[in-house]
């Protein structure tokens, strides 16, 4: 857990959190965002077609390669 920091602004408290934990917020903030325009009508979420699939093909990932610790 990240340590809890008092602000001197009312008492207010804030916590510190990592760049991960950063990123995970941010995600899920843009997967909310996504969830209700497809709710609301203005974003259409479908399978690609035969067509589609030829056309643009899955990319191959590079291989991952263990990180080196300093």
């Amino acid at each position: 857990m990240s340590p809890a920091v008092t602000s001197g602004f009312a008492g207010i408290v804030t916590c510190m959190s990592s760049q991960r934990e950063r990123a995970e917020e941010k995600r899920k903030e843009k997967l909310k965002a996504v969830e209700e325009q497809v709710a609301e009508g203005s974003l259409t979420i479908r399978q690609m077609t035969p067509e589609e699939r030829a056309k643009y093909p899955k990319r191959e990932r590079p291989p991952q390669t263990k990180r080196k610790r300093y």
